[in-house]
């Protein structure tokens, strides 16, 4: 068990009481992260604000073995570095969650690794290219940003979403808070990123002066992938992606 981890998950379970996620799924979800953790120098996190909820059921779903990803977890988790997430055809499970996934996220990291000029670009990890090939061009895209040192963290450790709803906004900035003072903190400081990207305005609201104490002004927040822009919002923040991260 991460003692750290379990130790903030309490204190957070007394804001969330009895909603909140399930301790295993927590952890499951930090296996996943630290798995995809750049080995070498960290360039770039990107803060996220966190998860969907996993839950006990979910968790028995399995992740089958991948190519190339020695000691990958076997368990599926709501969390986009779970290869599984969105991909139903990879579980092969009757019980796999309807309309699961983050395409909007998968730009991102999309994003990070290519210059983005126009939508069809995202064609090869989108639901038009035959599954194979898709799931093929995930793995090797993770793999990429693990080596080119880009890393996604969450400000929350546990989830806030849970079937589309969420707490208030008084209550997630609680919950961010919280996770930052005793976990995401040092985690974020022992990376010694180059860069943080704030994906959200509300990570930013609560967390841009605590983070601007570890890497000066090398912070940018970025609108939330699902926000209400313009396409062409969309777009621009896209390529701002790619000039920090490329």
């Amino acid at each position: 068990m991460n003692n750290k981890l379990k130790h903030c998950y309490d204190q957070i379970h007394q804001i969330l009481g009895k909603d909140i996620e399930p301790y295993e799924s927590v952890e499951l979800v930090e296996r996943y992260r630290q798995y995809w953790k750049p080995t070498g120098k960290i360039r770039v996190i990107l803060l996220a604000e966190s998860h969907v909820f996993t839950s006990d059921d979910d968790r028995k779903i399995k992740i089958p073995q991948l190519p190339n990803l020695p000691g990958y977890e076997t368990q599926y988790a709501k969390f986009v570095y779970c290869i599984g997430y969105g991909e139903r055809l990879l579980t092969g499970n009757p019980s796999h969650p309807k309309r699961d996934g983050t395409p909007q996220f998968w730009k991102i990291f999309y994003s990070c690794d290519n210059l983005i000029q126009e939508k069809n670009d995202f064609h090869p990890i989108l639901s038009k290219t035959k599954y194979e090939q898709r799931v093929e061009n995930k793995i090797k895209l993770l793999l990429r940003l693990q080596r080119n040192g880009i890393w996604l963290i969450d400000s929350s450790i546990v989830a806030l979403y849970n079937n589309g709803e969420k707490p208030n906004n008084n209550i997630i900035s609680l919950v961010i808070r919280k996770s930052w003072d005793c976990y995401i903190h040092n985690v974020v400081a022992e990376a010694n990123p180059d860069y943080v990207i704030c994906v959200g305005k509300t990570v930013a609201n609560v967390l841009k002066r605590d983070i601007e104490k570890l890497v000066g002004k090398r912070c940018t927040v970025l609108s939330q992938p699902n926000a209400h822009l313009l396409s062409e919002e969309h777009m621009a923040n896209f390529r701002q992606y790619s000039r920090i991260c490329r």
